[in-house]
């Protein structure tokens, strides 16, 4: 009967500690929420250059290192190689929606949305845009931003890059491998 006790005490001492093992690791997940991205595993890398002037340098990273049309989860990070004022990034937003055919008032609200999230960006800055189960959000490296509300706006901003009828169809080659 004592064995049969003590069996019990360590039984519900290992399920308390693996409890707590696990309140731990969502907290410690939760604080982190910005930076899981960067365990994923490149997709690709692409450069965008305008003359012989280099403006970012991007990369798409997935949790398996494979892109499909479907992805749930992924990670659009954009170093910038020179320094770029918010408004310029609005306005080149704007014009590649409307290449990919994006309405005018549906782009004219979602850049009244990017207009509150995005700064300006210096030369060295990373913007990411983080897509998973819970939504989308964009940080500056490790930073917050804000969150994107509309699963529609979220894929077409990746459409920008990702989409078949995207301005910068190499670009899109080398970002889906």
């Amino acid at each position: 009967m004592i064995s049969y006790q003590r069996m019990k005490k360590s039984r519900a001492s290992t399920l308390l500690t693996a409890l707590v093992s696990m309140i731990l690791l969502l907290a410690v997940t939760s604080a982190n929420a910005g930076s899981y991205w960067q365990i994923w595993k490149t997709v690709g890398r692409a450069e965008l250059s305008w003359g012989f002037w280099v403006i970012y340098d991007s990369e798409l990273r997935t949790p398996d290192g494979t892109y499909n049309l479907d992805q749930q989860e992924m990670a659009l990070v954009i170093r910038y190689r020179r320094d770029i004022d918010k408004e310029d990034l609005l306005e080149a937003t704007d014009k590649q929606w409307a290449h990919l055919g994006v309405d005018r008032s549906m782009r004219q609200q979602w850049l009244g949305q990017l207009s509150l999230i995005w700064p300006d960006v210096k030369k060295g800055d990373r913007l990411i845009f983080v897509l998973n189960e819970q939504g989308a959000a964009f940080y500056q490296d490790q930073r917050l931003l804000g969150a994107v509300e509309s699963e529609e706006m979220a894929k077409a901003f990746l459409g920008i890059w990702l989409d078949p009828k995207t301005a910068y169809p190499e670009i899109r080659s080398q970002l889906i491998g």
